[in-house]
């Protein structure tokens, strides 16, 4: 049995960014500690992980795909979104850093382009969910960025209101990919202060977004 776990750190569990800290959360937890990240660069890149001997950020990526069992691939956000992948038969995980420009370039439809080029899969067999961002309560911008949304921007006094989750939700449903719903109200990272928001604080520190499938021995569950 093919098992996918994934989790999103908070604040208390502290800057994730920070060399070994995201490490030690994954041997609190008794995952492997080789950990993939990806540089973020406000792009569409992704790369194939293999499995790692030890951690490795990938440069100039913004999204990180594997079908290794047992690799851990995490990105860092503090508004931006946190895109979870994975397909109906567990052969696949990816996680995207989806700010605006990285959803305005078309970094979802990048992913399912990579995943059907490599191995074989549709569209429609993919699943996606997000993780906490800034919601379309909070994500303010200028007009140079609101025009690129024209779908979910709502004008806000002098300044726009972009939903950015929405955004990604309207693009998987035009690629035919299946957009998952998280349980309960969408966390804003800019109103919840159990996350870190670099719009609110002005803060470097990140929370950690981590993806990893897992093949029990045997065929039974780890």
């Amino acid at each position: 049995m093919i098992r996918i776990q994934s989790f999103t750190t908070r604040r208390r569990q502290g800057n994730a960014r920070e060399p070994g800290a995201l490490e030690r959360l994954l041997r609190t937890r008794k995952w492997p500690t080789a950990v993939a990240t990806a540089e973020q660069v406000h792009g569409t890149r992704l790369a194939i992980v293999p499995a790692l001997r030890h951690s490795r950020k990938f440069a100039g990526v913004d999204g990180l795909l594997t079908d290794q069992s047992d690799q851990p691939l995490a990105i860092f956000t503090a508004d931006c979104v946190p895109v979870f992948l994975t397909d109906e038969g567990h052969r696949v995980v990816g996680l995207l850093h989806a700010g605006w420009r990285g959803i305005r370039a078309g970094i979802l439809a990048q992913a399912v382009r990579k995943i059907r080029r490599r191995w074989g899969i549709l569209p429609r067999k993919l699943r996606i969910w997000t993780g906490p961002s800034s919601g379309p309560c909070c994500f303010g911008v200028q007009w140079d960025v609101a025009r690129h949304f024209p779908r979910s921007r709502k004008r806000a006094r002098d300044s726009w209101r972009v939903d950015l989750a929405g955004e990604l939700r309207f693009q998987a449903r035009r690629l035919g990919v299946r957009f998952f719903d998280t349980p309960g109200p969408a966390s804003c990272t800019m109103h919840d202060r159990r996350f870190y928001s670099y719009r609110r604080d002005q803060t470097a520190k990140r929370m950690a977004s981590v993806i990893m499938r897992t093949v029990g021995a045997d065929g039974c569950p780890p």
